[in-house]
Protein backbone atom coordinates (compact mmCIF):
# COMPACT_ATOMS: atom_id res chain seq x y z
CA UNK A 1 0.00 0.00 0.00
CA UNK A 2 2.67 2.58 0.63
CA UNK A 3 4.04 2.19 -3.19
CA UNK A 4 0.95 3.60 -4.57
CA UNK A 5 0.96 6.39 -2.03
CA UNK A 6 4.75 6.75 -2.77
CA UNK A 7 3.79 7.05 -6.39
CA UNK A 8 1.07 9.52 -5.79
CA UNK A 9 3.04 11.82 -3.68
CA UNK A 10 6.15 11.78 -6.49
CA UNK A 11 3.62 12.10 -9.56
CA UNK A 12 0.24 14.25 -7.77
CA UNK A 13 1.71 15.81 -5.16
CA UNK A 14 -0.09 19.09 -5.82
CA UNK A 15 -3.47 16.77 -6.29
CA UNK A 16 -2.80 15.43 -2.96
CA UNK A 17 -2.13 18.75 -1.35
CA UNK A 18 -5.64 19.67 -3.07
CA UNK A 19 -7.18 16.26 -1.44
CA UNK A 20 -5.48 17.25 1.80
CA UNK A 21 -3.61 14.01 1.25
CA UNK A 22 -0.15 14.37 1.26
CA UNK A 23 0.52 12.71 4.21
CA UNK A 24 0.69 8.96 4.58
CA UNK A 25 -1.74 8.67 7.67
CA UNK A 26 -4.28 11.00 5.99
CA UNK A 27 -4.25 8.90 2.80
CA UNK A 28 -4.23 5.61 4.52
CA UNK A 29 -7.47 6.84 6.83
CA UNK A 30 -9.67 7.19 3.56
CA UNK A 31 -8.09 4.44 1.17
CA UNK A 32 -6.40 1.61 3.46
CA UNK A 33 -8.23 -0.64 5.85
CA UNK A 34 -6.15 -2.29 9.00
CA UNK A 35 -6.61 -6.21 9.53
CA UNK A 36 -5.91 -7.60 12.83
CA UNK A 37 -4.39 -11.37 12.02
CA UNK A 38 -2.41 -14.18 13.83
CA UNK A 39 1.44 -14.76 12.57
CA UNK A 40 4.20 -16.56 13.22
CA UNK A 41 6.62 -15.40 15.48
CA UNK A 42 9.83 -14.32 14.12
CA UNK A 43 11.71 -17.02 16.15
CA UNK A 44 9.81 -19.84 14.78
CA UNK A 45 8.07 -20.89 17.93
CA UNK A 46 3.60 -19.79 18.97
CA UNK A 47 1.80 -16.68 17.50
CA UNK A 48 1.15 -13.02 18.05
CA UNK A 49 -1.38 -11.05 17.13
CA UNK A 50 -0.26 -8.27 14.37
CA UNK A 51 -2.56 -5.27 13.24
CA UNK A 52 -1.60 -4.29 9.31
CA UNK A 53 -2.88 -2.42 6.28
CA UNK A 54 -3.78 -5.38 4.12
CA UNK A 55 -7.30 -4.30 2.16
CA UNK A 56 -8.12 -0.67 0.34
CA UNK A 57 -11.34 0.50 0.79
CA UNK A 58 -12.93 3.49 -1.72
CA UNK A 59 -11.18 1.58 -4.01
CA UNK A 60 -13.40 3.33 -7.01
CA UNK A 61 -12.51 6.75 -6.05
CA UNK A 62 -8.57 5.69 -5.27
CA UNK A 63 -8.28 4.65 -8.37
CA UNK A 64 -10.23 7.72 -10.34
CA UNK A 65 -7.47 10.14 -8.76
CA UNK A 66 -4.81 7.92 -9.61
CA UNK A 67 -5.51 7.25 -13.37
CA UNK A 68 -5.48 10.74 -13.67
CA UNK A 69 -1.41 10.15 -13.98
CA UNK A 70 -1.54 6.00 -15.07
CA UNK A 71 -2.84 3.76 -17.62
CA UNK A 72 -3.21 0.81 -16.34
CA UNK A 73 -3.10 -2.33 -18.48
CA UNK A 74 -3.57 -5.97 -17.03
CA UNK A 75 -1.91 -9.37 -18.01
CA UNK A 76 -5.36 -10.49 -18.91
CA UNK A 77 -5.89 -7.26 -21.19
CA UNK A 78 -2.25 -7.00 -22.64
CA UNK A 79 -2.72 -11.26 -23.73
CA UNK A 80 0.95 -11.45 -23.88
CA UNK A 81 2.50 -15.15 -25.07
CA UNK A 82 3.60 -16.48 -22.16
CA UNK A 83 4.54 -20.46 -20.74
CA UNK A 84 1.87 -22.11 -18.49
CA UNK A 85 3.67 -22.38 -14.89
CA UNK A 86 3.28 -24.70 -12.32
CA UNK A 87 4.05 -24.44 -8.69
CA UNK A 88 5.32 -26.55 -6.35
CA UNK A 89 5.85 -26.06 -2.16
CA UNK A 90 8.24 -29.49 -1.57
CA UNK A 91 7.84 -29.83 2.25
CA UNK A 92 10.60 -31.15 4.53
CA UNK A 93 10.30 -32.28 8.04
CA UNK A 94 13.06 -30.89 10.68
CA UNK A 95 15.28 -33.11 11.71
CA UNK A 96 15.82 -33.44 16.17
CA UNK A 97 18.80 -30.76 16.06
CA UNK A 98 16.63 -28.33 14.00
CA UNK A 99 14.06 -28.69 16.43
CA UNK A 100 16.03 -28.03 19.92
CA UNK A 101 17.50 -25.21 18.04
CA UNK A 102 14.50 -23.73 16.92
CA UNK A 103 13.71 -23.53 20.79
CA UNK A 104 16.83 -22.32 21.25
CA UNK A 105 15.91 -19.45 19.03
CA UNK A 106 12.19 -18.91 21.34
CA UNK A 107 14.77 -18.47 24.58
CA UNK A 108 16.90 -16.18 22.85
CA UNK A 109 13.50 -13.47 21.60
CA UNK A 110 12.20 -14.00 24.89
CA UNK A 111 15.05 -12.64 26.24
CA UNK A 112 15.28 -9.41 23.69
CA UNK A 113 11.65 -8.82 24.37
CA UNK A 114 12.47 -8.42 28.20
CA UNK A 115 14.98 -6.03 27.23
CA UNK A 116 18.49 -7.89 26.71
CA UNK A 117 20.88 -5.34 25.05
CA UNK A 118 20.63 -5.25 21.69
CA UNK A 119 24.33 -5.47 21.11
CA UNK A 120 24.58 -8.52 22.53
CA UNK A 121 21.30 -10.09 20.75
CA UNK A 122 18.58 -8.97 18.39
CA UNK A 123 15.80 -10.30 16.36
CA UNK A 124 17.53 -9.29 13.57
CA UNK A 125 20.07 -12.08 14.62
CA UNK A 126 17.53 -14.33 15.82
CA UNK A 127 15.70 -14.18 12.57
CA UNK A 128 19.10 -14.44 10.41
CA UNK A 129 19.90 -17.87 12.04
CA UNK A 130 16.26 -18.81 11.69
CA UNK A 131 16.31 -18.50 8.06
CA UNK A 132 20.07 -20.27 8.31
CA UNK A 133 18.58 -22.62 10.52
CA UNK A 134 15.62 -23.51 8.06
CA UNK A 135 17.56 -23.81 4.91
CA UNK A 136 20.45 -26.64 6.60
CA UNK A 137 21.16 -26.91 10.17
CA UNK A 138 24.68 -27.60 8.65
CA UNK A 139 25.11 -23.52 7.92
CA UNK A 140 24.73 -23.25 11.97
CA UNK A 141 26.90 -25.82 12.65
CA UNK A 142 29.34 -27.64 10.00
CA UNK A 143 30.11 -30.21 12.22
CA UNK A 144 26.36 -31.58 12.45
CA UNK A 145 24.86 -34.49 9.74
CA UNK A 146 23.74 -34.04 6.11
CA UNK A 147 20.07 -34.99 6.45
CA UNK A 148 19.21 -36.54 3.62
CA UNK A 149 15.53 -35.48 3.18
CA UNK A 150 16.62 -31.63 3.77
CA UNK A 151 15.33 -29.20 1.82
CA UNK A 152 18.87 -28.81 0.33
CA UNK A 153 18.58 -32.77 -1.01
CA UNK A 154 15.08 -32.34 -2.10
CA UNK A 155 16.02 -29.61 -4.39
CA UNK A 156 19.10 -31.49 -5.53
CA UNK A 157 17.01 -34.77 -6.52
CA UNK A 158 14.52 -32.73 -8.09
CA UNK A 159 17.49 -30.91 -9.65
CA UNK A 160 18.48 -33.89 -11.21
CA UNK A 161 15.40 -35.77 -12.60
CA UNK A 162 14.31 -32.55 -14.38
CA UNK A 163 18.26 -32.22 -16.18
CA UNK A 164 17.74 -36.16 -17.11
CA UNK A 165 14.08 -35.49 -18.55
CA UNK A 166 14.67 -32.79 -20.25
CA UNK A 167 18.61 -34.31 -21.48
CA UNK A 168 17.46 -34.08 -25.13
CA UNK A 169 16.35 -30.25 -25.54
CA UNK A 170 19.12 -29.63 -23.03
CA UNK A 171 16.51 -27.17 -20.68
CA UNK A 172 17.55 -25.13 -18.29
CA UNK A 173 17.46 -24.55 -14.59
CA UNK A 174 17.50 -21.62 -12.01
CA UNK A 175 18.35 -22.34 -8.14
CA UNK A 176 18.01 -19.16 -5.90
CA UNK A 177 19.38 -19.21 -2.61
CA UNK A 178 20.49 -15.88 -0.88
CA UNK A 179 21.91 -18.01 2.54
CA UNK A 180 25.83 -19.76 2.49
CA UNK A 181 26.73 -18.02 -0.84
CA UNK A 182 30.48 -19.54 -2.11
CA UNK A 183 32.81 -18.65 0.03
CA UNK A 184 37.03 -18.19 -0.83
CA UNK A 185 38.53 -19.40 2.68
CA UNK A 186 36.98 -23.44 1.38
CA UNK A 187 34.39 -23.14 4.22
CA UNK A 188 30.97 -25.15 4.17
CA UNK A 189 28.39 -23.00 1.85
CA UNK A 190 24.98 -24.78 0.12
CA UNK A 191 26.34 -23.67 -3.14
CA UNK A 192 29.43 -25.84 -3.36
CA UNK A 193 27.38 -28.57 -1.21
CA UNK A 194 24.64 -28.52 -4.47
CA UNK A 195 27.11 -28.53 -6.94
CA UNK A 196 29.53 -31.58 -5.33
CA UNK A 197 25.99 -33.74 -5.16
CA UNK A 198 24.93 -33.20 -8.96
CA UNK A 199 28.35 -33.81 -10.20
CA UNK A 200 28.53 -36.72 -8.19
CA UNK A 201 25.01 -38.02 -10.08
CA UNK A 202 26.47 -37.22 -13.50
CA UNK A 203 26.12 -33.63 -14.45
CA UNK A 204 29.25 -32.18 -16.10
CA UNK A 205 30.78 -29.98 -13.45
CA UNK A 206 31.04 -27.27 -16.72
CA UNK A 207 26.93 -26.96 -16.98
CA UNK A 208 27.16 -26.36 -13.43
CA UNK A 209 27.90 -22.88 -12.25
CA UNK A 210 27.48 -19.90 -9.58
CA UNK A 211 26.47 -16.51 -10.94
CA UNK A 212 29.24 -15.22 -8.61
CA UNK A 213 31.94 -16.59 -10.59
CA UNK A 214 30.98 -13.71 -13.05
CA UNK A 215 32.24 -10.69 -12.04
CA UNK A 216 31.65 -8.10 -14.91
CA UNK A 217 29.18 -7.18 -17.23
CA UNK A 218 31.40 -8.94 -20.11
CA UNK A 219 31.53 -11.76 -18.00
CA UNK A 220 27.81 -11.81 -17.00
CA UNK A 221 26.70 -11.79 -20.79
CA UNK A 222 29.26 -14.33 -21.47
CA UNK A 223 27.53 -16.50 -18.70
CA UNK A 224 23.82 -15.81 -20.11
CA UNK A 225 24.73 -16.70 -23.65
CA UNK A 226 26.07 -20.19 -22.29
CA UNK A 227 22.79 -20.91 -20.88
CA UNK A 228 20.86 -20.21 -23.55
CA UNK A 229 22.69 -22.08 -25.68
CA UNK A 230 22.36 -25.40 -23.35
CA UNK A 231 26.00 -25.15 -22.59
CA UNK A 232 25.40 -24.40 -18.90
CA UNK A 233 22.22 -26.09 -17.56
CA UNK A 234 21.70 -25.16 -13.86
CA UNK A 235 22.74 -21.78 -12.57
CA UNK A 236 23.09 -21.31 -8.97
CA UNK A 237 22.94 -17.77 -7.49
CA UNK A 238 21.28 -15.07 -5.12
CA UNK A 239 18.20 -13.09 -5.57
CA UNK A 240 20.53 -9.74 -5.54
CA UNK A 241 22.29 -10.83 -8.44
CA UNK A 242 20.15 -12.84 -10.77
CA UNK A 243 17.78 -10.35 -10.49
CA UNK A 244 16.18 -8.28 -13.33
CA UNK A 245 18.42 -8.25 -16.50
CA UNK A 246 18.86 -12.09 -16.03
CA UNK A 247 18.22 -13.01 -19.80
CA UNK A 248 18.67 -16.75 -19.41
CA UNK A 249 14.96 -17.85 -19.99
CA UNK A 250 14.97 -19.23 -23.38
CA UNK A 251 15.57 -22.79 -21.64
CA UNK A 252 14.64 -22.65 -18.72
CA UNK A 253 12.43 -24.98 -17.72
CA UNK A 254 12.25 -24.94 -13.40
CA UNK A 255 13.42 -22.53 -10.98
CA UNK A 256 14.03 -23.88 -7.33
CA UNK A 257 13.57 -21.41 -4.45
CA UNK A 258 15.41 -22.63 -1.23
CA UNK A 259 14.47 -19.57 0.66
CA UNK A 260 12.03 -16.97 -0.06
CA UNK A 261 12.70 -13.55 -1.41
CA UNK A 262 11.25 -10.63 0.70
CA UNK A 263 9.48 -8.81 -2.11
CA UNK A 264 6.80 -11.53 -4.71
CA UNK A 265 7.86 -9.72 -7.61
CA UNK A 266 11.13 -11.99 -6.80
CA UNK A 267 9.76 -15.27 -7.42
CA UNK A 268 8.76 -16.34 -10.89
CA UNK A 269 11.16 -15.02 -13.28
CA UNK A 270 10.67 -17.81 -15.94
CA UNK A 271 7.34 -16.22 -16.31
CA UNK A 272 8.17 -13.86 -19.21
CA UNK A 273 6.38 -13.28 -22.04
CA UNK A 274 8.11 -15.50 -25.78
CA UNK A 275 10.16 -13.48 -28.24
CA UNK A 276 8.20 -11.00 -30.53
CA UNK A 277 9.49 -9.28 -32.90
CA UNK A 278 9.89 -5.74 -33.65
CA UNK A 279 7.59 -4.31 -36.46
Amino acid sequence: MTELYTIQRYLQYERLQELNMTHFDCWASRFGETVTSLELAPEGTGYRARTRFAKFFNLPELMQVFKEVADIKTADQLNLPTPEVEYHNIVTEPTAHQQAMVKELSKRAEKVHNGIDAHIDNMLRITSDGRKLGLDQRIINPLLPDDPDSKVNACIDNVHRIWTDYADTKAAQLIFCDISTPKSDGSFNIYDDIRQKLVQRGIPVEQVRFIHEANSDVQKKELFAKVRSGQVRVLIGSTQKMRAGTNVQDRLIALHHLDVPWRPSDVGRILRTFKIKRM
